[in-house]
Formats: structure tokens, C-alpha cells, sequence
């Protein structure tokens, strides 16, 4: 009886250290649910604004100076779509049933890095990329895709960032042997502990200080990959670490 009260006692301690993450993780499910509403009112602003702008530009004489600030406002406005557009693509495709389409990963690289140009800058991210000529156009879901990758690329953020110095991260896309598309992330940040090296795949496991992140990241990112028939390694270099993914032209099972 004791025992039993005790294993109780220790079930109860262990939830309540995950609780936090757990809570992170609903409010992250949250904030993906209301991502495409949110999207559609930001996309009305925007229109009117570039309504107007293009209104402006088309009365006669107007001033050269405003002209040109008008023209600066449409591409700006032009690159806000763009991006709300990968958003929109992202929160609704990865709760739904896997989605087949031709699939460039080299055009997914550029959609994400668009969205992560921001975060390179904060923490203080050089990006090489280096896109081949032979990725192969697989096909697969392209917004589990782009959610693989927006995750990866945030870790090597996150990796480079808590050094509080300038690293580099390369992106690399290929071709493999047997023709699968492949995405290589190479950071110099801090590697990996020795204590998750062998539970980095498990929920709730991260190496990221309190309030970073929930440690869902590499879960999630294993369960799409897996999803799409690939595989995913990761591994420590002189550096930093490595990522490799490894993705098929998908094959419904029979």
C-alpha cells in the first residue's frame, strides 16, 4: 500500500515539473488555431492600404519624393503577403491529412528563410546557403515540409544565439543516391548535450533556458518526417551540430 502512494506521490511530482511545458505546448496549438483568422484580418488591412496607395499613385502630379515612397509601400506591402501567405500555408496544412503535391526544396528553403530573416538578425546568424541544381522536385506535403524546416532553422537559432556571438548556418538541399531530396543544417552553436543525446526525439526533452521553448520541436519535426516515409540524423560536429533529412517521393501504403 505504501508503495503505491509513493509511485502516486512520484507520478504527481513529474507532471508537475512538465506542466509549464505542457502549458507552452497548448498555448502554441492555440495560437496555430487562430493563425488563418488572424491572417485574413491582417490581409484586409493590408489592401487597403495598398488600395490607397495605388490610388494616390495614379491622380496626375503628384510629387516625385511621394511617388517613390508610395512605390517603397507597395513592396513592402508585396513582401507582407508573401509572408503571410507561407504563414497561412504552414497553420493550415499541418493539422490536416498529409497533403501530396510536386515539391521544390529549394523554393520551400527561400519561403522560410523569408520568414526567419527576422530571427537570423537577433541572433546574430550568418545563413550560407547552398541550393544544388539536382534537388530533386519530390512528391510530398509541402507544409509538413515547411514546418520541418521552420523548426530546424529555429533550433539553429536558438543554438547560435546562446553563444551571444556571430555563427554561421549553412542550408544545404541535394540529391542522394537513390534520388531522395535531401536537407542539411549545419550550425556553429553549442552542440549537443551529453544528457539528450540519446532522448532527442522525445516530447517534452529540450536543451533551451526556461520559457524557450516546450521541447516539442524535435518531436514533432521526427513525427512528419517519418509521416512522409523520410528519415532524420542528427549529430555533433567540430562545431556545432549537423541535421540531415531525408525525404522520398511519397508512396501511399497499399
Amino acid at each position: 500500500m505504501e508503495r503505491r502512494k509513493g509511485s502516486k506521490a512520484k507520478t504527481q511530482k513529474d507532471f508537475s515539473s512538465m506542466l509549464p511545458q505542457i502549458l507552452r505546448a497548448g498555448q502554441g496549438e492555440v495560437i496555430i488555431n487562430l493563425l488563418p483568422s488572424a491572417i485574413h484580418e491582417l490581409n484586409n488591412a493590408l489592401n487597403t492600404l495598398l488600395g490607397f496607395a495605388e490610388l494616390l499613385q495614379s491622380k496626375p502630379n503628384i510629387p516625385k519624393s511621394l511617388r517613390e515612397d508610395l512605390e517603397a509601400i507597395e513592396r513592402a506591402g508585396a513582401k507582407v503577403r508573401e509572408l503571410m501567405g507561407t504563414l497561412r500555408f504552414l497553420a493550415s496544412g499541418v493539422t490536416s491529412p498529409i497533403q501530396i503535391a510536386p515539391v521544390d526544396l529549394r523554393e520551400i528553403c527561400q519561403q522560410v528563410v523569408a520568414l526567419m530573416n527576422a530571427s537570423f538578425r537577433r541572433n546574430y546568424v550568418r545563413l550560407v546557403t547552398e541550393y544544388s541544381d539536382q534537388t530533386p522536385v519530390i512528391l510530398s506535403d509541402p507544409s509538413r515540409i515547411c514546418f520541418i524546416l521552420l523548426a530546424l532553422m529555429q533550433n539553429a537559432c536558438d543554438a547560435i544565439g546562446s553563444l551571444e556571438e556571430s555563427g554561421q548556418l549553412l542550408l544545404k538541399t541535394e540529391r542522394d543516391e537513390s534520388g531522395c531530396a535531401v536537407l542539411v543544417l549545419e550550425n556553429e552553436g553549442q552542440g549537443l548535450p551529453k544528457e539528450v543525446r540519446s532522448k532527442l526525439f522525445e516530447p517534452f526533452v529540450t536543451t533551451k533556458t526556461e520559457g524557450k521553448g516546450a521541447g516539442l520541436g524535435l518531436f514533432l519535426v521526427r513525427h512528419f518526417v517519418e509521416q512522409l516515409q523520410g528519415k532524420i540524423e542528427i549529430c555533433d560536429t567540430e562545431k556545432g551540430t549537423r541535421v540531415v533529412v531525408i525525404l522520398p517521393s511519397f508512396q501511399p501504403q497499399t
